[in-house]
């Protein structure tokens, strides 16, 4: 029986936490998955779980958070206790060397890293990474870039850190889209069009251009902004500017996702550069949405170069207005773009990017 491990420094609401809980609940026979949460005290997740039964399979073992490197010994009485095979840890700061030391004096040597941010410039926040990616390289740790976008972020600054091949963040198709249909099947008729983002409101996101295309076309649709952050009292304060009915379009977090997504007619995923993956741009595929994005490497990436979806050059307020009007206006446009996606969706399906991730510790 191979163990793994699945480690997250706090279950927060975001995608890289929908990806631990994706793939630690997809296994085989012949293995046994745990989802290890370092701050049990950052638990989002718990109450929508319990109510929905989600993961009901899945072992989840929380602890109070270690400081530091106290996190060491802890870590190292905890993986001798348990002797996992593979390890897949879910962030990537100093904590994670921490738990790579742990992990490696206690004798685990199939060690993985997910890298979800990419870096722009040489800021003494990413030297610092740049370092502790080296310092994991000489460790032997695996570090998987989750698009080309990433790695090559990081190669433009320093070609001599080690990447192991792009693995992409995935959901489950089938699961996803049981649940979006049982909600679709509750939503009433003739509703009008609704273009929905769902995003974390931080720097990363670029809301306020969609918010701005939306206050010329705004007759024609709604608009519901999914997601919470550092950023949402400033955008309130756009929509207010704007004369929006901010109350109406910032919803806040949500975690019942595919509900959400019942509710849409377009998915608008407006962000910037900084952009590593863009994981709801899979359950936009899933929900059978037509996308419009920002032209940015993780988004063409993901929508295979606009044929899976219209891509807009970043901060375009013009062009966003155009493709929103064509889409909104265009039941033919909607479809075509849907089918483009449902194809392109395959590839992103827990079970295929499962099996990477076996191979990728079988080498």
């Amino acid at each position: 029986m191979t163990i793994n491990f699945h480690i997250l420094d706090g279950i927060k609401i975001g995608g890289i936490e929908n990806l631990a809980f994706t793939l630690s609940n997809e296994r085989t026979p012949m293995e046994q998955n745990y989802l290890i949460n370092l701050n049990k005290n950052i638990n989002s997740h718990y109450n929508y779980m319990s109510k929905k039964n989600k993961y009901k399979n899945l072992k989840i073992i929380s602890f109070n958070r270690k400081r530091g490197l106290l996190m060491i010994p802890f870590l190292i009485k905890f993986f001798s206790k348990n002797k996992p095979h593979n390890v897949i840890i879910y962030f990537n700061n100093i904590t994670s060397l921490w738990v790579v030391l742990g992990a490696k004096i206690s004798g685990v040597n199939n060690l993985a890293i997910c890298v979800q941010n990419l870096i722009r410039g040489l800021s003494n926040k990413n030297i610092k990474l740049i370092l502790l990616m080296r310092i994991f390289n000489i460790l032997n740790v695996k570090l998987v870039p989750c698009s080309s976008a990433i790695k090559n972020s990081f190669l433009n600054f320093d070609k001599k850190i080690k990447f192991s091949n792009v693995i992409p963040n995935c959901i489950n198709v089938k699961s996803f889209q049981n649940e979006v249909q049982k909600n679709i099947k509750i939503r009433k008729i003739n509703n009008p069009i609704t273009i929905i983002m769902v995003a974390r409101l931080d720097e990363i996101k670029d809301q306020e251009t969609l918010l701005r295309a939306y206050t010329k076309i705004n007759k024609k649709c709604n608009l519901i902004l999914v997601g919470d952050g550092n950023k949402r009292t400033y955008l309130e304060g756009i929509g207010s500017e704007l004369g929006l009915n901010i109350k109406k379009i910032f919803i806040g977090s949500k975690l019942d996702i595919p509900a959400i997504l019942s509710e849409a007619d377009i998915f608008a995923f407006s962000t910037t550069l900084s952009e590593g993956f863009g994981i709801a741009l899979i359950e936009a595929m899933a929900a059978r949405l037509p996308i419009i994005a920002t032209d940015v490497p993780a988004c063409r990436e993901v929508l295979d170069n606009g044929k899976a979806g219209v891509l807009i050059p970043e901060g375009r307020v013009d062009l966003w207005i155009n493709a929103l009007n064509e889409i909104i206006s265009s039941s033919t446009k909607r479809d075509y773009y849907i089918k483009k996606s449902i194809k392109n969706l395959k590839k992103y399906d827990v079970k295929i990017i499962k099996n990477k991730w076996l191979r990728l510790f079988e080498k």
